[in-house]
């Protein structure tokens, strides 16, 4: 790997690892992936009619309930 290619390993005030700067162009990449998330966020409201905020939070309990289904691990052996 050269000097180029470094990837970013300081922690993020979250306390996962940061290594969108590993990446030429991983800003833009990540930039690029909150407009769609925001654009998915804003369809999945419309077709429920449902707020932003409420959008967010039924989307979240769906994932929580597939979560709990597929048996609360965090890491899955495969």
């Amino acid at each position: 790997m050269s000097g180029s290619e470094r990837v970013n390993t300081t922690l993020s005030g979250s306390g996962r690892v940061d290594d969108i700067q590993g990446h030429p162009q991983g800003e833009i990449r990540g930039l690029t992936k909150l407009v769609k998330i925001t654009e998915d966020v804003r369809k999945y409201a419309a077709e429920h009619g449902l707020t932003d905020a409420e959008a967010i939070e039924s989307g979240m309990q769906e994932k929580r309930k597939e979560f709990l289904e597929s048996g609360a691990e965090v890491y899955v052996n495969g």
